[in-house]
């Protein structure tokens, strides 16, 4: 019964070490929803949770379709820190659906630290463009009224129950 016991225990400790990997990769997910022709500021965190160095990171890529890093892209996060990076979603001239990208925070210097674990983290953006708002000037053209021949619009009173609903 003994040596039932201690074969458990071998097997064990060895898929353990099995499990263990030796640059960690994360991936998070980032759901974003915003209507179509906007302009959002958000921000990608970097973190340098495990090691004891200060180090070089890099998030990549700088520019996608519906997002762009403001920031710079390249920067060093000192141990147990974060550092925050500046972006902006842009849906402007983009239809309602749904669209996703992976950007990816590489860390350029850990593996030159014995211990350090960290290599990159993924993060795949899911973004929903949902319609936009209305425009009035295309919904009731006839509600606007020019002044002096000036191109400068200036909009008539418009009642609640007189403007079409909002989908």
């Amino acid at each position: 019964m003994k040596t039932k016991r201690k074969a458990v225990g071998l097997v064990l400790a060895a898929s353990l070490l099995v499990v263990v990997p030796r640059a960690r990769a994360q991936e998070f997910e980032w759901r974003v929803q915003l209507r179509a022709n906007t302009v959002a500021p958000s921000a990608i965190d970097a973190t340098n949770a495990t090691c004891h160095r200060t180090h070089r990171f890099q998030v990549q890529p700088t520019s996608l379709p519906f997002m762009r890093v403001l920031g710079e892209p390249t920067f060093e996060v000192s141990p147990g820190n974060h550092h925050r990076v500046p972006v902006e979603f842009d849906t402007r001239n983009m239809k309602p659906g749904q669209f996703e990208a992976l950007v990816r925070v590489n860390c350029l210097t850990c593996k030159k630290e014995p211990g350090c674990r960290e290599d990159h983290q993924n993060l795949h953006i899911f973004l929903t463009v949902l319609p936009g708002l209305a425009n009035w000037s295309a919904v009731h053209p006839e509600l606007k009224i020019f002044t002096d021949g000036s191109p400068t619009l200036r909009w008539r009173y418009i009642a609640p129950e007189q403007k079409p609903s909002q989908r």
